[in-house]
């Protein structure tokens, strides 16, 4: 099972509750992307992030330089 690298969000189980109260499992899925990180090394690493932890920044992701053309 996938999990987040930064908070360690991951997917929970619960259940769906109908009108007349019948009860079915359900699973909660986390937004998890898989991308590529700078480490505080400054080595690279394709990890889980969720989507929230991505949008406030709490990692830094790879830049892509494109190859020079000849």
């Amino acid at each position: 099972m996938a999990k987040c690298y930064v908070c360690g969000k991951h997917t929970v189980f619960g259940r769906r509750v109908t009108f007349s109260g019948e009860r079915n499992p359900r699973k909660f899925k986390a937004n998890l992307q898989k991308v590529r990180i700078v480490l505080p090394d400054g080595s690279h690493k394709r990890v889980y992030v969720c989507t929230k932890c991505l949008k406030a920044g709490k990692v830094k992701r790879v830049v892509r330089v494109p190859k020079e053309e000849v």
